[in-house]
């Protein structure tokens, strides 16, 4: 008996001696001053994945229950909408705003909603009176459930904030609005994340304070507004970016170039011997019928003997009887004119045809959200165009971007490169916030696609210590594990298909009848291959899937691209490394998350996936649970294979 009731009693690393584990549940946390990595203490870092996440669900649920009789029949109606439309994130912060904004809490626990809860339950409660807004900067990932972030409402040294979310996708320097609350490890997460504007000579915290004026909050303490007007800062973000963005649009050329020029009989060759001796012109093979010669223009200050990749300014062909140039921009094109005449080929005079391809700017977003002065600092977009010379590791499209980076120009850097700017002190905060943007922008890449490719060493060539911080992980990668043959490279660099345009896509897809029969008749090989899946669906599962990626596939590339060619083998490829991908500690949410995120057109997916629940429900009959992950993946997948082919959206 002995034996046995030793058993039931643990080490009590605060009493320094044999505690029951029933005086352990009564008195940790509140009669017990518990260290905070003792296993049998709830609230242990160890713990966030286990007993902490069942805890926290159950206080949130009481208070949620709690809250409801309170709410008056419009309220409640509203938190239905919310929940059916706006999703997650916009419920927690009604949620947010009702129970700790207004004041409910306070008196909830004034008069005792907690008396007969149990130990650890009134502890939770004691720290989530707590919960505030907090704009942070996330700094680095410790460990599966931590990372290290600062307040950047409250300004200090940094803290643990845990959330296994974050700490398994966000990057350094990422900058976010959400609610946070003190536990004995640190700072907890409480709901979702609104990822902050961005404005080009703006500080985070200055640029979160003048939208906060412009939007009438009011001065002093302004905690209590944001948490009541959260998702008006959310729709403010999503205002400026695309403020932000069609500015861009404006600023940049989009024009697409094609020249030729006719070439006498018998002078092809003279203009084929002329381009292959050229040090400005490298030769590739000449795969299309009857092009005698294919190459690409290089950018001056390109050395075919020296360098490895070079950027370049176009690509010719030389046929029979013309010579062929694509090129984008007008910039790029009188560059390209000055190099052909420079040539002295025998050619006729020039044809050009000019086609625009500027994506449709943003639309529907509320101007007026818009500060002044937060799109003037916006660049035009730049089109990187390069290629590998002599024999070398193909570089990464990162690798591209970034090098050569410290001693180019930069016109953000009062046109000084940022070495230089890193020497100037008028200009080293102006490069300090470009470059935080820059390592934020690579970590996303790194999370999301694996992107091994880190700026630290940049970072130390400029000087820039106090941003050298250790890389988050690398996101999941599959691709080793597979057959070389199958072709599992991510695809291209793409902006997103959202908001109205993708509404208006789908709905174009849904509704002409005409469009639909084309779209079952190009896509057919990619439909026959959902059959094809290891996960077998039932012919209800099947028609509703079917419908759904056409749907989703006729939005992304409503007209046939040039070079067309749907790739169904692909396809099941990604399929099958995405159902074996992840590990027993993935939620199924951050698992959809990731492979939507990896399929470059992440709200073209959940909007495909909105739409067969909408399927399901018109149907009158279930999908299977337990086939939903399946069902998920197999929609991903068959977008990620779409999103391969040309034309990449602009």
């Amino acid at each position: 008996m002995g034996q046995a009731k030793n058993k039931k009693q643990r080490e009590c690393p605060a009493k320094g001696g044999i505690i029951t584990p029933e005086d352990c549940g009564r008195g940790r946390n509140s009669i017990i001053s518990c260290p905070v990595d003792c296993p049998h203490n709830p609230f242990a870092v160890a713990n966030y994945l286990g007993q902490f996440g069942a805890l926290e669900e159950k206080v949130v649920g009481l208070l949620s229950r709690k809250l409801a009789p309170e709410l008056t029949p419009a309220r409640l109606r509203e938190v239905r909408g919310l929940i059916e439309s706006a999703g997650e994130f916009a419920l927690h912060a009604f949620q947010a705003w009702e129970i700790h904004g207004t004041g409910r809490l306070e008196k909830w626990m004034a008069d005792g909603i907690h008396r007969d809860w149990k130990n650890d339950e009134r502890v939770l409660l004691g720290h989530l009176a707590a919960l505030r807004p907090a704009l942070l900067e996330f700094r680095e990932v410790l460990d599966e459930v931590s990372v290290m972030a600062v307040d950047l409402l409250e300004p200090g040294e940094p803290f643990v904030l845990i959330d296994a979310a974050n700490a398994g996708t966000i990057g350094r320097f990422e900058t976010c609005l959400g609610w946070i609350y003190p536990v004995p490890a640190g700072m907890r997460m409480s709901g979702g994340l609104a990822k902050a504007a961005a404005v080009a000579d703006l500080e985070p915290a200055e640029m979160f304070h003048r939208l906060l004026d412009h939007l009438g909050a009011p001065a002093g303490d302004r905690r209590p507004w944001i948490l009541e007007h959260v998702m008006l800062l959310v729709e403010a973000f999503r205002a400026i970016a695309d403020a932000q963005r069609c500015e861009q649009i404006r600023l940049t050329d989009f024009r697409s170039f094609t020249l030729r020029h006719s070439i006498a009989g018998g002078s092809a060759a003279t203009v084929v011997a002329a381009l292959e001796s050229h040090p400005r012109v490298h030769v590739e093979a000449a795969e299309e019928a009857g092009v005698l010669f294919a190459g690409s223009l290089l950018a001056d200050g390109a050395d075919r003997e020296r360098d490895e990749v070079a950027d370049t300014l176009g690509s010719l062909k030389v046929f029979p009887h013309q010579l062929e140039i694509s090129s984008r921009s007008g910039q790029r094109v009188a560059a390209v004119r000055a190099l052909v005449a420079s040539l002295g080929l025998p050619l006729g005079p020039e044809s050009e045809e000019v086609a625009d391809t500027a994506p449709k700017p943003p639309d529907g977003y509320d101007r007026d959200l818009v500060p002044p002065g937060f799109i003037e600092g916006e660049l035009p977009l730049e089109f990187k165009s390069a290629v590998v010379l002599r024999d070398c590791r193909l570089p990464s499209e990162l690798d591209l971007i970034y090098r050569g980076f410290a001693d180019r120009p930069h016109p953000l850097l009062a046109g000084k490169s940022p070495r230089e700017a890193a020497a100037d002190p008028a200009l080293r905060p102006t490069l300090v916030r470009q470059m935080k943007r820059m390592v934020t922008g690579v970590d996303r890449q790194r999370r999301a696609r694996g992107a091994d490719f880190d700026l630290n060493p940049l970072l130390a060539e400029l000087g820039l210590d106090e941003l050298i911080l250790p890389p988050p992980p690398l996101g999941f990668v599959e691709e080793e594990e597979y057959d070389d043959e199958i072709p599992l490279d991510p695809p291209p660099l793409q902006n997103l298909l959202d908001g109205k345009e993708l509404e208006s896509r789908l709905d174009r897809v849904i509704a002409e009848e005409a469009l639909w029969n084309r779209l079952e008749i190009r896509l057919a090989d990619i439909l026959d291959a959902i059959n094809d899946l290891s996960d077998k669906f039932n012919g209800h599962e099947l028609q509703l899937l079917q419908s759904t990626v056409l749907s989703a596939l006729g939005a992304l590339h409503p007209d046939p691209p040039p070079g067309y060619e749907p790739d169904p083998e692909r396809m099941i490829a990604r399929y099958e490394a995405w159902m074996r991908s992840g590990d027993d500690q993935e939620s199924i949410g951050d698992f959809i998350d990731r492979i939507f995120a990896e399929t470059r057109q992440p709200e073209l997916c959940e909007s495909a996936v909105e739409l067969l629940i909408h399927l399901e429900k018109e149907s009158g009959k279930k999908l299977r649970p337990k086939k939903l992950d399946a069902l998920f993946t197999a929609i991903a997948a068959a977008v990620w294979e779409a999103a391969h082919w040309p034309p990449v959206l602009e």
